[in-house]
């Protein structure tokens, strides 16, 4: 394995696939990304770009461990004082008020930063294209009888924003409806694992001349925080692609990305 050091906050990102372009930890684009590296050396491979570029795992592991070392200055000993403090804090409140005051204290927000569209990038699949300021990465999905899965995903539940995009095609048809399309997606992601409380609201739209299905909806995420949706359904003869955008329910910044995120959809 090797890694990335970001240049603004100075953190190392895991070098998972040659799709990785943002740091993990500011979000912001590193500016020796491979996409770009590629570019300047269009004969080389991932694997020169890794040797080059990147940070072998042994040097990372030494990185980490001399900083481990160095961890107890007197700032950081601030630090860890306040964070007990802050923990403390959320105990006595949730003695009070609940678990899901405490929550709100745990759950991220989506970085400002990242309504820069300028450090955004685009991503192709078969039928749609998108602009993202996430990279999405391959996901792996298992084929079902007659049926061919593709899937991309960015970001996590646990950093606040998910931006995915799943290609199924149906072998057996060559013609699928719109409106059947859009149900199955919804069905298959309100049986998500942890999922409850799903509703959703949905309205026809055009993309280039063809017609789409947006949904926009919520659900709870195991039983505790509120999720808000977005989801693009098109369908292209026997194949249909979603769409979707997921970000913590009462984030303005996550609502503000997928909103841009589904206003950059485009058939290729």
């Amino acid at each position: 394995m090797y890694y990335l050091k970001c240049g603004y906050c100075a953190e190392h990102s895991a070098l998972k696939s040659e799709y990785i372009t943002f740091c993990d930890h500011c979000g912001k684009k590193f500016s020796s990304n491979y996409a770009d590296w590629k570019l300047q050396h269009p004969n080389s491979t991932f694997a020169a770009y890794e040797i080059e570029v990147g940070v072998p795992e042994a040097r990372y592991e030494a990185i980490m461990k001399k900083r481990n070392r160095q961890g107890f200055d007197l700032r950081k000993k601030a630090a860890l004082i306040t964070t007990v403090v802050v923990l403390i804090a959320c105990s006595t409140v949730g003695a009070y008020y609940g678990p899901t005051l405490v929550k709100l204290f745990q759950e991220p927000v989506v970085p400002v930063a990242m309504l820069n569209t300028e450090n955004w990038r685009t991503f192709r699949g078969n039928i749609l294209q998108l602009q993202t300021p996430l990279s999405l990465s391959p996901v792996s999905v298992k084929d079902e009888p007659n049926i061919r899965l593709k899937a991309f995903k960015g970001g996590s539940t646990g950093e606040g924003l998910v931006i995915r995009m799943d290609e199924v095609v149906y072998l057996a048809n060559n013609y699928i409806g719109l409106e059947l399309a859009s149900k199955e997606a919804a069905n298959q992601l309100s049986r998500g694992e942890g999922i409850s409380q799903f509703t959703y609201v949905e309205k026809n739209v055009v993309i280039m001349g063809q017609q789409a299905i947006l949904q926009h909806g919520s659900y709870i995420y195991k039983q505790s925080s509120p999720i808000e949706f977005n989801s693009l359904i098109v369908v292209k003869g026997g194949t249909r692609v979603q769409l979707l955008v997921a970000h913590r329910g009462n984030d303005e910044t996550g609502k503000k990305i997928a909103e841009k995120v589904m206003g950059s959809a485009r058939l290729n």
